[in-house]
């Protein structure tokens, strides 16, 4: 009898450590959202130090993002006058120059171009908080050697200040 009772509390201590060890956690948590969030040539960016300008009468928008390997600029609309202001949309990068993505990285500059194509999403403008939501995907090309591409692909802004000029 004694060996039963010693198998059957063996047994219920086993259980009790095995349960008290399991883990309510999913595992990692989620990182948390950033302003600007970018693949740029396979390299993960992720910054907080990101802010943007509308300018033209709302018709020109402009976002600069201080990232570890540079500055990256994403602007959208037009500089002419009376041209229409920013809105929830998508502006294609091409001939008509209202989209482009450029990077700054120390004397090296890569930008988009027409040929290349691309896109910038505003998926949201607010002008009462000036704040923009969207994304952007392309391939810039650095300026002296065009054989030397990066693809910028994963991106985000999120919840990005503006302010009015």
């Amino acid at each position: 009898m004694k060996n039963i009772i010693l198998k059957f509390s063996l047994l219920l201590f086993i259980t009790s450590v095995a349960v008290s060890c399991s883990s309510d956690d999913d595992g990692p948590a989620e990182a948390a959202q950033v302003k600007f969030r970018a693949s740029v040539g396979g390299q993960n960016l992720r910054t907080d130090n990101v802010s943007g300008t509308l300018s033209n009468n709302g018709a020109r928008l402009s976002i600069v993002a201080i990232t570890d390997i540079g500055s990256i600029t994403i602007s959208v609309g037009s500089t002419v006058a009376d041209a229409p202001a920013i809105t929830d949309e998508t502006y294609i990068i091409d001939d008509t120059n209202t989209a482009g993505v450029m990077l700054s990285s120390g004397d090296v500059f890569y930008t988009s171009n027409a040929d290349l194509g691309g896109e910038v999403i505003i998926s949201s403008i607010d002008l009462t908080e000036n704040t923009v939501f969207g994304s952007f995907n392309t391939t810039i090309v650095n300026t002296i050697d065009g054989e030397d591409t990066l693809t910028v692909t994963n991106t985000a802004l999120f919840n990005v200040n503006f302010t009015v000029q």
